[in-house]
């Protein structure tokens, strides 16, 4: 099993237990900058050395940016809708599943269950 089969693992066992999923302003219920450095965290993957860094130690890198145990496990496992909830954008999701050749899209409807347009709902109401 690989390491990124392991994570995708990992996140789909803590959303097998999420049956509906809450629309994202209702989910965005943390402050403005627990938000702003989750987003930071990942707007930070735009630079090739710091997508280095992150991959090879992402929670480490992550405890760098100051976030909290929960970020750094949503990060870790990929975990969209919980990305969501604490109120990572869409844009800076993309950028971390991307950095393991994953499409957040696709990841998002493997881990909910939901078809793509819903799933592209969730995405996009943001």
């Amino acid at each position: 099993m690989t390491a990124m089969s392991k994570v995708i693992s990992i996140a789909h066992v803590r959303a097998a237990g999420r049956k509906n999923c809450t629309p994202l302003h209702e989910l965005c219920e943390n402050t403005i900058s627990e938000r702003a450095v989750l987003n930071k965290m990942c707007s930070s993957l735009l630079s090739p050395g710091n997508r280095k860094s992150f991959r090879a130690f992402p929670e480490s890198y992550c405890r760098e940016y100051g976030l909290s145990l929960e970020q750094i496990h949503a990060v870790t496992d990929l975990d969209i809708t919980k990305l969501l909830q604490l109120g990572c954008s869409v844009t800076c999701i993309d950028r971390l599943t991307s950095i393991y050749g994953l499409d957040a899209l696709t990841l998002c409807m493997e881990q909910t269950g939901k078809s793509l347009d819903e799933t592209r709902a969730l995405l996009t109401n943001d």
